[in-house]
Parts: structure tokens; C-alpha cells; sequence
């Protein structure tokens, strides 16, 4: 039986909750506003956000919206979430500890659904698929987010290549070919199987500004929930180590700077009928 996937449960992303705020929650943002406008959100009416994280996409519509119902499984995440909410003094703004693939919500319960970049790491996609188009009103739109493949990222090729030349992958790690929401096409197929129509996949590439690598290495570490987790099994001493051949790799490879870097992601929008 294959292992669970470190990514699907919540110790991690409470792990990277505070360095999400500051490193990963501006630079999301882009991908938030970009999915809004894709989805053509017009504001004025109650908006579901699955795997809502510190709240960067909840935050951006609070002023439009009638109410936000944002869901997240990791408390780490929604205490950062709950204290911007307490300290701005907003009101339309609900959270709750909750599984995305079980939303305790009634159906036809929302004219919006978002999730960015949570649902593409359920171990039951579908399931949180069709919960979503469950709670939706007829007529209701939803959008998710979810990174293209590495190849496609120049920010994501640099980090995933200083990673391999700190950790080098055993060549099994790439023999199983798992189908995921990197694939556009599969990303269609899934929101269409959960009963998702006017189904569209866009892409966006974000841009990731570079201005010196050891700032962009750390913000990089301080945001992701993989590569914190990782350092956190490791000793200081190892640590150490691997990140100075991160660091060289890095200087090696970006030599100009300033410079922006892009990842891209797939945004998938679909309308329940």
C-alpha cells in the first residue's frame, strides 16, 4: 500500500503557517485575483474557500462579498487567518476546522467556491470535487487553482534543482506516473466527472522577483510546507550543509539580477448546472 502523502494532512502546513504570511500570502495573491477574474466574481454573494490557508484569497474579496465561509484543516493555519481577522475587525468572515472532502455545509449553500492550490493536494480530488458542486447554487461558478508541471516554472526549476543537487532522487522516485492536476487535461476531465460544466482550464504564470538568492532561497524555504518539513527532520549541522549547495547551485544559475522568475499555474473554472 502506498504511503500517505506528507502533503494531505495537516501537521506541515501548520509547520509553514507563519512563514506563509510572510513569504508564500503575496505572492499567492497574484493567483487569487487572477482566478477572480477568470471566474468572472462579481462580489455581492456568499463565497466558499476550501483549503483557505492564512486567508490571502478570503481577505481579497471581503469588502465585496455578502459572507466568506472559509475551511481549513490545519489549526496552525487558521489561528495566522483568525488573528488578521480579529485585528482587522471583520465581520463577514467565518472559519472553520474542516475537511475539504467532508464540508459540512447544506447543499446549494453558495454562488462561489475557490480553493488555491489546497485541493490539488487532496487524497481524494474527486470527492472534494463533487463537495464543492454539492454546496454550490445552481448556477453557482467555483475556480481551483493548481501548479502546472516544474518544466513550465522557471521559479520551480530553480528551487526543485537546487533540491536535487542537495537530496539526489533514487530513479525509482520517477518510475510511478501518477495522474495529477498538473496535467490540464486531466484537470478538465476531473472537474467534468464531478458534474462541473463550462469547464475551462487557463493558464497564469506568476511572477517571482529575484533580487539576491540567498533572499529568495529563504523566503522560498520559509513558504513551502515540503521543503519545511524536510528541514525540520534534519539536524542544524545537515541542514546547514544542504543549503549551501542549494545556495551555490542557485548563484551558479541565476547570475543576472535582478531578475523575475515565473511559475505557472492551471486554473480551472466550472459552473454547476
Amino acid at each position: 500500500m502506498p504511503s500517505q502523502n506528507p502533503m494531505s494532512m495537516p501537521e506541515p502546513w501548520s509547520l509553514v503557517a507563519e512563514g506563509y504570511v510572510t513569504e508564500s500570502q503575496p505572492a499567492f495573491a497574484q493567483y487569487c485575483r487572477e482566478a477572480l477574474e477568470v471566474a468572472g466574481f462579481k462580489g455581492a454573494g456568499t463565497v466558499l474557500d476550501v483549503a483557505c490557508g492564512p486567508g490571502t484569497l478570503s481577505l481579497l474579496i471581503q469588502r465585496e462579498a455578502r459572507e466568506v465561509h472559509a475551511i481549513d484543516f490545519a489549526p496552525g493555519m487558521l489561528a495566522c487567518f483568525d488573528r488578521e481577522i480579529a485585528r482587522r475587525g471583520i465581520a463577514n468572515i467565518t472559519t472553520y476546522r474542516m475537511d475539504g472532502q467532508n464540508l459540512e455545509f447544506a447543499d446549494d449553500s453558495f454562488d462561489w467556491a475557490f480553493s488555491i492550490f489546497g485541493l490539488m493536494f487532496f487524497p481524494d480530488r474527486q470527492r472534494g470535487f463533487r463537495e464543492m458542486l454539492r454546496t454550490l447554487r445552481p448556477g453557482g461558478r467555483a475556480a481551483v487553482t493548481a501548479w502546472a508541471p516544474v518544466s513550465d516554472s522557471t521559479a520551480m526549476q530553480a528551487m526543485f534543482g537546487a533540491m536535487q543537487a542537495a537530496f539526489p532522487r533514487r530513479p525509482e522516485a520517477d518510475s510511478a506516473k501518477v495522474l495529477t492536476l498538473e496535467d490540464p487535461g486531466n484537470f478538465r476531465r476531473e472537474m467534468q466527472q464531478a458534474g462541473f460544466v463550462d469547464v475551462s482550464i487557463t493558464p497564469f504564470d506568476g511572477d517571482w522577483p529575484v533580487a539576491d538568492v540567498e533572499v529568495f532561497f529563504d523566503s522560498m524555504v520559509r513558504g513551502s510546507a515540503p521543503i519545511t518539513l524536510l528541514k525540520s527532520s534534519l539536524s542544524e549541522v545537515v541542514w546547514a550543509e544542504k543549503r549551501t549547495i542549494m545556495l551555490e547551485h542557485l548563484r551558479a544559475r541565476l547570475i543576472h539580477l535582478p531578475t523575475i522568475l515565473t511559475s505557472r499555474a492551471w486554473i480551472g473554472v466550472g459552473m454547476k448546472a
